[in-house]
C-alpha cells in the first residue's frame, strides 16, 4: 500500500460507534502501511447545537460542505474507500461518494457495513443497488452480508473487521468475581432491556454478579428506571462512553461479554472480547452465527429471550473450566482479524479496482464495440457470456459447484441422446444421466484418452452438431489430436480468456504483442486477419525464427509498438529478453504492464527474467486447443480453475483422485463441449490441486501447480534458434502418425520416434525428411525410427521435444 493516496469516507467519534471505530481505526493503519489517507468525515460537529434537534436540518446543512470536501478529496486520491451503513446515511453520505468517484473516474471501494442491512434492503433494494452497481468492488465484513447482497445480484467480497490484539489483550482472572460487560450504544436495536431482565434473573443464583453497561445514547433514562424496578441499581453501572484505552481495560476486569442485539452484522465487542481472553454469550441473530460457532468460541441464544439469556451467563459464570475453554476458543478466532490478516484481502481489492480497464478512449471502443462485433459476425456469443463470467467469478465455491453439477447433467443428457460414442458407452456400462447429482458422479465414467479419440472421431459428433472448426494439438504433451470444437465451446473459451485478461488492468484494444507460433515459412497473415490485427492494435512476431537478426527486429518492433501486454511462449520472450541485454537494450520503459504466457511450463527463473526485463508481473496461463482455457493467474498469485466451463480432476495410477496438494494426471470435463464432448479427458499433464482460498476473493477453485509441460528450442546447423514447434508441425496433422517423439541429438544429427498407422510410405519418409532439413539444414541427417510405442519419461509426462543441443548465446 506503499505510495497509495486513498479518500477514506465515514463517520469518526464521537460518538464511538463500530464504524466509526473502525474508521478512525482503518485510517491509523493504513498510513502506518504507507498509504497517504485524506478522511473525509460525513459526520463533523456542527453548531449551533439546537440544529440537532429539528429533524433533517443538521443533515441538510451538512451536506453541502460534505459534498465539497468529498470532490476535492477525490480529485486528489487515486481511490475511496468508503464506509457504507443503511438508512439515511446511505443516501446522504455513501451513495454520493460513490457517484462522486465515478463522476471523477476514480476506483471506488464500497464497504458496507450494518445489521440493519435486510429490513434496509428491503424498502430500498432498488435505488440503493442503482449506486451499489458504480462501485468497483463491495466489501463486506461478513458471510452474512455477503449472501444477503448475492440476493439481490452484487457481488461482494469478505473483508473482515480489525481488532488491535496489541491493545486488547487477555489478563489474568480473579477467582470469585462475576462481572459483565456490554459494550453496545444505548439504541433500541442493542436490546439492553432484554439484557437487564436476563441479568434480574441471574442474581437470584449470583447474589455477587455486577454488570458494567458501556455506551451512551437515548435509551439511558429508559434504562436506568427499568433497572430501578428490577432492584439492580446497586448491580448495575452506566459507565458511559470510554476510549479505546478505557474499553480495553473494561474489558481485562470482565469476567464475561454479553450481546443482546435484536440485528446485528459483526460485532466488534465480539472480536475485542475474544482477544481479551473473555467469554462471550450473544444472541443468535444476523451474521453472529458466522461468527460465532455456538459450545466452540461462545454461546448463541435466542434474541428477546431473557431465560435463556440469564442460563447461558449462569452456565458460564459458574463453570471455570468451560469459562476457559470458550475464552481460549475465542482467543484462536481473533488472531483471524489480525491487520496481519485482514490487510493482504484489502490490499487485494485495492489492486483490483486500481487495475481495472479503462472505460473510455480506444480500448473501450475495441473491448465494447468492435469486438463484440467482431464476434457477433463470427457467429461467437463470447460478449454475451462475459459479462455473467465477471459475475460468477465472485461466488462462493459452493454456488459454482451448484452450476456445474447444473451444466454436467445437461452435457452428459445431450450426449447420452446426441453423440453416438456416448450413447453406446452409456449403454455398456449401465450410467444413468438423469441420476448425476454431483460432480464426483463422473468418476462412474472411463478416463477418455487421445487414442479414443482418433479411433472413433466420427463418433463424437453431436448428430444435431452445428458448424464445427477441425483443429489438431499443437502443445508438448501426448498423443497428437485431431478433433473438431462447436462455436458454443469456442464462445465460452474466448470469454474465459478475455475475463482473466481484465483481471489484470488490460483488455482487448490495448496494444499487444503475440510472440506465437506461425509456419516458419508464412511470411505474411491473410488480408482480413491482418486488418483485424491493426484494428485490435496486436502485432503477431511468429515464434519459429529466432536467428539474432531477426531478434533484433523484434526488438524494433516492440520499442516502436510499446505494447501495454505480451503473449507468448515462455521461453521464447526469456530468449528475447537475454538477447535484449546483451544487446543493451532496455525493455522495462516500453509501457508493459503484464505479460502473459502459456502453452509451456513456467519456470520461476523465466518469470524472474521476464519481470525484470520488462518491470511487469508475469501472468501464467494454463490450456491448450483440446482441452480448454483451464486455468489463469490473478494478480494475487492463484491459478484460478475456469471452473464454470471445466470440471478439473487429478487422478491417480489408478484413476482415483488423489488429496489436494498432490500431483496427479490431469483429467477436465469441458461443460460447453456439447457438439464434440470431452467428458473426463486426460490432458497428457501433471498437476496437482490447492485447496487454500485466494486473497483476492474469487470463489473459483485453484490449481497449485503443473508439472512438465515444456517444448525444448531446437538450434538450426548454422545457428538459427527455433521453437519446437516448427519442427512439430510437420508431423503432428499427418493421419498416418499416431505418435512421434523428435530429438535432436546433434547439430548434425535428429532421430525422429514414430508410432505410424500400417508403415511409413517412402514417400511420405521422404518428404518428412525434407521439411526437417529444410529447417535444420540440408546437411543434418534425419533419422526416422518407426516403433511401436513411445514410453513416457521417468516424470510421466510426455515431451515432443528433446534437444541436446544447448540453444547458443546471441552474438
Amino acid at each position: 500500500m506503499k505510495g497509495l493516496r486513498i479518500a477514506l469516507i465515514g463517520p469518526l467519534p464521537p460518538p464511538a460507534g463500530g464504524i466509526a471505530n473502525q474508521t478512525l481505526q482503518l485510517a491509523t493503519l493504513l498510513r502506518e502501511a504507507g498509504a497517504t489517507v485524506e478522511l473525509v468525515q460525513v459526520n463533523p460537529p456542527w453548531r449551533p447545537a439546537w440544529t440537532a434537534q429539528i429533524r433533517g436540518v443538521r443533515a441538510a446543512l451538512r451536506l453541502p460542505p460534505y459534498l465539497w470536501q468529498l470532490w476535492c478529496a477525490a480529485g486528489r486520491a487515486q481511490l475511496l474507500h468508503v464506509m457504507a451503513n443503511s438508512g439515511w446515511s446511505w443516501h446522504l453520505q455513501a451513495a454520493p461518494a460513490i457517484w462522486v468517484g465515478w463522476l471523477r473516474g476514480k476506483a471506488v471501494v464500497l464497504n458496507y457495513r450494518g445489521g440493519e442491512a435486510p429490513a434496509f434492503m428491503a424498502r430500498s433494494a432498488t435505488l440503493v443497488c442503482f449506486s451499489l452497481r458504480r462501485a468497483h468492488a463491495v466489501i463486506v465484513p461478513s458471510a452474512y452480508l455477503a449472501r444477503l447482497f448475492r440476493g439481490y445480484g452484487i457481488s461482494t467480497q469478505i473483508v473482515p473487521n480489525v481488532v488491535d490484539l496489541a491493545r486488547f489483550r487477555p489478563a489474568p482472572r480473579r477467582p470469585g468475581t462475576a462481572q459483565i460487560l456490554i459494550a453496545r450504544h444505548l439504541e433500541p436495536l442493542y436490546d439492553h432491556a432484554t439484557a437487564l431482565h436476563a441479568f434480574a434473573l441471574l442474581r437470584q443464583r449470583l447474589p455477587n454478579a455486577r454488570l458494567i453497561i458501556c455506551g451512551e445514547g437515548p435509551e439511558l433514562p429508559r434504562l436506568r428506571m427499568l433497572a430501578l424496578s428490577l432492584q439492580l441499581q446497586t448491580a448495575v453501572h452506566f459507565a458511559g462512553k470510554a476510549d479505546r484505552a478505557a474499553m480495553a481495560s473494561r474489558y481485562r476486569q470482565a469476567d464475561l461479554a454479553l450481546n443482546p442485539s435484536l440485528a446485528d452484522n459483526m460485532p466488534n465487542s465480539v472480536l475485542e472480547a475474544w482477544a481479551s481472553g473473555v467469554p462471550v454469550v450473544s444472541t443468535n441473530v444476523g451474521g453472529v452465527p458466522d461468527l460465532i460457532r455456538d459450545g466452540v468460541d461462545g454461546l448463541l441464544v435466542p434474541p428477546g429471550d431473557a431465560e435463556a439469556m440469564a442460563a447461558a451467563m449462569l452456565r458460564l459464570l459458574t463453570s471455570a473450566p468451560e469459562a476457559q475453554r470458550l475464552a481460549t476458543a475465542g482467543w484462536q478466532s481473533a488472531q483471524r482479524y489480525s491487520w496481519q490478516r485482514v490487510a493482504p484481502l484489502l490490499q487485494a481489492q485495492y489492486r483490483r479496482v486500481l487495475r481495472r480497464p479503462p472505460r473510455s478512449g480506444y480500448t473501450a471502443l475495441v473491448s465494447s464495440l468492435l469486438f463484440p462485433l467482431h464476434e457477433r459476425f463470427k457467429r461467437h456469443d463470447s460478449a454475451a457470456l462475459l459479462g455473467p463470467m465477471e459475475a460468477s467469478q465472485w461466488w462462493p465455491l459452493e454456488h459454482i459447484e451448484g452450476l456445474q453439477v447444473e451444466r454436467l447433467r445437461a452435457l452428459l443428457l445431450n450426449a447420452s441422446e446426441h453423440v453416438p460414442y456416448y450413447r453406446q458407452m452409456f449403454a455398456r456400462i449401465g450410467f444413468d444421466a438423469t441420476r448425476v447429482h454431483d460432480v464426483r458422479d463422473l468418476r462412474c465414467l472411463p478416463v477418455l484418452r487421445k487414442t479414443h479419440i482418433n479411433d472413433n472421431r466420427d463418433d463424437f459428433i453431436a448428430d444435431d452438431a452445428g458448424e464445427l472448426k477441425r483443429l489438431t494439438t499443437g502443445g508438448s504433451s501426448g498423443e497428437p489430436l485431431i478433433f473438431y470444437l462447436g462455436k458454443q465451446r469456442i464462445s465460452h473459451d474466448v470469454a474465459a480468456k478475455w475475463r482473466a485478461t481484465r483481471w489484470w488492468g488490460v483488455d482487448i484494444g490495448d496494444r499487444e504483442a503475440v510472440m506465437w507460433g506461425s509456419p516458419i515459412e508464412l511470411h505474411a497473415q491473410d488480408l482480413w486477419r491482418a486488418r483485424r490485427d491493426r484494428l485490435m492494435r496486436s502485432d503477431l512476431l511468429p515464434a519459429f525464427d529466432l536467428s539474432p537478426a531477426r531478434l533484433d527486429e523484434y526488438l524494433t518492433r516492440l520499442q516502436k509498438q510499446r505494447p501495454a501486454m505480451l503473449f507468448g511462449y515462455p521461453s521464447v520472450m526469456s530468449l528475447l529478453a537475454q538477447h535484449a541485454r546483451q544487446r543493451g537494450v532496455a525493455l522495462d520503459r516500453l509501457g508493459v504492464r503484464v505479460v502473459f504466457v502459456t502453452a509451456e511450463r513456467l519456470y520461476e527463473e523465466q518469470r524472474a527474467t521476464l519481470t525484470e526485463a520488462f518491470n511487469a508481473p508475469v501472468a501464467n496461463g494454463y490450456g491448450g486447443r483440446d482441452a480448454g482455457f483451464i486455468a489463469h493467474e490473478c494478480p494475487e498469485g492463484g491459478m484460478h480453475i475456469t471452473a464454470e466451463d471445466i470440471i478439473v480432476e487429478i487422478l491417480d495410477a489408478q484413476g482415483q483422485p488423489v488429496a489436494p496438494g498432490q500431483d496427479g494426471a490431469i483429467v477436465i470435463t469441458h461443460l460447453a463441449s456439447r457438439d464434440f464432448p470431452l467428458i473426463r479427458y486426460a490432458t497428457g499433464d501433471v498437476g496437482a490441486l490447492d485447496p487454500r482460498p485466494c486473497p483476492c476473493g474469487r470463489g473459483l477453485p485453484l490449481l497449485q501447480r503443473v508439472a512438465g509441460r515444456t517444448s525444448d528450442f531446437v538450434v538450426a546447423r548454422d545457428g538459427t534458434v527455433m521453437h519446437g514447434l516448427a519442427l512439430i508441425y510437420i508431423l503432428r496433422d499427418l493421419p498416418q502418425v499416431r505418435a512421434f517423439k523428435i530429438i535432436q541429438e546433434s547439430l548434425d544429427c535428429t532421430r525422429v520416434l514414430l508410432v505410424s498407422v500400417d508403415g511409413l510410405p517412402p514417400s511420405l519418409r521422404l518428404s518428412i525428411v525434407t521439411q526437417f532439413r529444410a529447417r535444420l539444414g540440408e546437411s543434418v541427417e534425419i533419422v526416422i525410427e518407426e516403433v511401436s510405442v513411445i514410453p513416457a519419461e521417468a516424470s510421466g509426462k510426455h515431451r515432443y521435444v528433446i534437444s541436446k543441443v544447448g540453444a547458443p548465446s546471441c552474438p
